[in-house]
């Protein structure tokens, strides 16, 4: 008698859409590889670019006091021997000038007029990142223990070059973390009692995000004529075969989720 009364109807559960779930799908997982791209992009070349810095960061020593070449060599060993320098070379007068030359013919007529004498000799030190860092208190140590010898370089440019470190390791340390949330999340989601027969569909949609995603890029940069060298340069085939792998995985999860 109860169900005579009944006003409301119950209408029937409407299956999800399965079509539209990948569509939404697909935007996710295109969203998120989008920017998977531009931090491989980013990261790779900003790596490459603080490794371009400290390659040309350099310290020189000038010798001021007219010095032996028995002393300029044992103070080339000392210096070698020091943790925080990674090479060391000394330049003899001549062979200052001779550089000179190379990157100033000009200049190096103008010192040839005052006389060579004027051109001292010098050492020129390669550092460690940890001693760039550490540049004011690491060229005080230096000019206390060599009192003949005067350093020369630049403190803003080892500024930026540690600026640029702590950017790398930044970028590194935070594009870790968000591939171990990734993991976690499709770790519970296969873990969780969610069944469906679409897994393997929603791994295609992945898959076709992250070709698509990689295709945007590609669009980028092909007008600008940096297509050859973004893929050679600030990204690699393993890198971006992982990527297409983690997008099909990426899609697999949301599919068995379903919470769109």
């Amino acid at each position: 008698m109860d169900e005579l009364f009944e006003t409301e109807d119950k209408k029937p559960q409407q299956p999800k859409q399965i079509g539209h779930l990948h569509r939404k799908l697909f935007l996710l997982v295109f969203a998120l590889a989008l920017l998977a791209q531009g931090w491989l992009l980013g990261g790779k070349g900003l790596s490459g670019y603080y490794q371009a810095l400290l390659d040309d960061f350099k310290v020189i020593l000038t010798v001021e006091e007219p010095a032996k070449n028995a002393q300029l060599e044992e103070w080339g060993q000392t210096l070698n021997q020091k943790q925080d320098i990674l090479s060391v070379q000394l330049f003899s007068p001549e062979d200052a000038l001779a550089v000179v030359r190379q990157k100033n013919p000009q200049l190096a007529e103008s010192l040839l007029q005052i006389g060579k004498n004027q051109m001292p000799a010098y050492f020129e030190l390669k550092l460690s990142p940890a001693a760039i860092s550490n540049i004011g208190p690491f060229i005080d140590n230096l000019g206390a223990e060599y009192s003949s010898l005067v350093p020369h370089y630049h403190a803003s440019q080892a500024r930026f070059i540690s600026y640029t470190g702590y950017l790398v390791t930044g970028m590194r340390v935070i594009g870790g973390l968000a591939l171990l949330a990734l993991l976690a999340f499709m770790f519970l989601v296969e873990a969780a009692p969610y069944t469906t027969t679409y897994a393997g569909s929603g791994a295609l949609s992945g898959i076709l995000a992250a070709v698509a995603a990689a295709g945007c890029v590609a669009a980028v940069l092909y007008p600008l004529g940096l297509l050859y060298d973004a893929v050679l340069y600030f990204t690699t085939w393993g890198q971006q075969l992982l990527y297409v792998v983690l997008c099909g995985l990426l899609g697999w999860a949301l599919a068995k989720w379903q919470r769109f």
